[in-house]
């Protein structure tokens, strides 16, 4: 049975957040870095390596805009990450190393990592963040011997404490938006996706042009449960009747439960056969139900299906046609099934 994937619905959107963030902070960077030429220390045989971090800064930033797309693997995005720690390291080397202003530029890159990838991801970038930081004291003697090496000690320890704050917030941010989605697309009693999911699963199927069939199922003499044995008890029947429709549907079918004693079944590349059959075995599994605490009370299903586009070019058009021959079948005597495709009764 199909399911929702709220991590990656959650990954898209703190992708393309990170994308605009790290996009408009390294393009910023880039342009800035044209006025590092005109700072004291900057001699014109380092005009080169100037340009080289601003350009790299610019397309790695138009790059990171691109992320609010899928533009290749996701492993392919550390290539450039990866090139720009490069790039800033050669350039603090040929500007002055522990006098670069360019060292500065090893935090936008550890606030872009940190925001964007996964944290065993991430994480291998904060040493390399500190080694590049650190790298200055490897071949310049003022660096080793002056006070660099204190600026370190500062800036070392507040890289791994930003890093880790972001990575941090952003898990935290990730885990409050999947609830917050699970609350608002998941049935609490069933588990199941309620009504709004089942409409997003619908309307993406159908905006890709698949044919879909909509199976629609009400529980006939759910109401004397609750009257009969207390609402404890219907639960307890709705839960059941939910495992039992996971049961009945094929790997890439969706189960969802709209509300009350209704249930919708979603099938893509669905055919008026494969819909009878799926009838059948949703029919045949309610009434198999093993209800310890409702022996007395008969439960049954009326099924209603439709398929797109034959039925209805849109969701509502669809869900009215299924919803129209679920009544039909309620109408003409209930424990059975109606189909708009033969709009007639099979029991």
């Amino acid at each position: 049975m199909a399911t929702l994937n709220t991590r990656k619905l959650d990954f898209d959107e703190e992708r393309a957040l990170a994308g605009r963030f790290a996009g408009v902070m390294f393009l910023t960077g880039g342009l800035t870095a044209v006025a590092l030429l005109f700072l004291p220390g900057i001699h014109d045989h380092h005009s080169a390596w100037v340009v080289a971090l601003g350009g790299g800064c610019v397309a790695f930033g138009l790059f990171c805009l691109t992320l609010t797309r899928s533009v290749g693997p996701r492993w392919s995005r550390h290539f450039p990450a990866v090139a720009t720690l490069g790039i800033i390291a050669a350039v603090m080397a040929a500007t002055g190393g522990a006098e670069s202003p360019a060292r500065f530029y090893v935090f936008f890159l550890l606030v872009y990592v940190t925001h964007y990838f996964p944290r065993w991801q991430a994480l291998p970038y904060l040493p390399a963040c500190v080694a590049v930081a650190a790298s200055p004291l490897l071949y310049d003697s003022a660096a080793a011997s002056g006070g660099y090496l204190g600026e370190l000690l500062v800036i070392c320890p507040a890289y791994v404490i930003v890093g880790g704050s972001i990575m941090d917030g952003k898990g935290l941010l990730v885990d409050l938006r999947e609830r917050a989605h699970r609350l608002a697309h998941i049935d609490p009693l069933t588990e199941l996706p309620n009504r709004r999911a089942m409409l997003d699963w619908l309307e993406a199927h159908m905006e890709a042009g698949e044919t879909v069939g909509l199976m629609l199922v009400d529980l006939d003499g759910f109401k004397d449960v609750n009257t009969v044995h207390g609402y404890p008890a219907g639960d307890a029947v709705l839960r059941e009747v939910a495992g039992r429709l996971r049961t009945c549907v094929r790997g890439d079918d969706l189960v969802a439960r709209l509300g009350g004693d209704e249930f919708a079944v979603l099938a893509p590349a669905a055919d008026p056969d494969g819909m009878e059959r799926l009838s059948r075995r949703v029919l045949d599994a309610v009434r198999a139900m093993e209800r310890p605490t409702a022996h007395d009370v008969k439960l049954t299903a009326s099924v209603g299906w439709a398929l797109h586009p034959a039925d209805g070019d849109t969701a509502d058009e669809l869900i009215a046609a299924a919803d129209t021959c679920m009544r039909g079948a309620k109408l003409t005597g209930k424990d059975r099934a109606m189909s708009a495709v033969s709009w007639s009764p099979a029991a």
